[in-house]
């Protein structure tokens, strides 16, 4: 290759490192109304609350949040016993809930459900154990759920069984409950 070519190389280079420059640029000015999340509330610990009616049997029982590490007052709100967390800010929220499950019986349905305004809002998460006498007694959860709050919904997050199986929380070591909101 000649001397012009070796220039004309080096424009094309030149050239096509500009455009990919260029391209970065306008794609990050672009993106800033991208959705991002604020995390507003952490507990570290989770236990089985039977205080509230009719949330109050060993097959029916609603989370009580314990070892608060984040709580930001201007998102949500704890009441109840800490079984209720009002979502004080308009908009769309995140609930992140790992948990362990101990007592299972074989052949059961068990529901973790998410309680808006006292209904079902969803399942956080549902679990069969197996039918054989060697099915496990214990199991995690590691699941999610999108609500939307006006401003005044509360949640509850509500463990239930139909069939009259009592079931629990297992170490606090393996559970965690977060809420973030999320903003745009």
């Amino acid at each position: 290759m000649g001397k012009a070519g070796t220039v004309f190389g080096l424009i094309g280079i030149i050239l096509g490192a500009g455009g990919i420059a260029f391209g970065f640029f306008n794609m990050n000015s672009q993106n800033n109304n991208l959705t991002q999340s604020i995390v507003v509330g952490i507990w570290d610990g989770l236990a089985v609350n039977l205080d509230f009616t009719p949330h109050n049997s060993n097959d029916d029982w609603l989370i009580e949040f314990e070892f608060n590490k984040l709580n930001n007052t201007d998102y949500i709100s704890v009441s109840n016993n800490n079984t209720r967390i009002t979502l004080l800010k308009t908009g769309w929220y995140r609930i992140q809930l790992s948990m362990f499950l101990n007592y299972l019986d074989p052949d059961t349905q068990y529901y973790i459900k998410l309680l808006k305004d006292g209904l079902t809002e969803g399942h956080i998460h549902f679990y069969e154990t197996e039918t054989s006498s060697t099915a496990s007694s214990y199991y995690y959860i590691d699941s999610s759920e999108f609500v939307y709050s006006d401003g005044t919904n509360y949640i509850e997050i509500n463990g239930f069984s139909y069939t009259d199986n009592s079931f629990s929380i297992g170490s606090d070591i393996y559970n965690q409950f977060k809420i973030e909101y999320i903003a745009t």
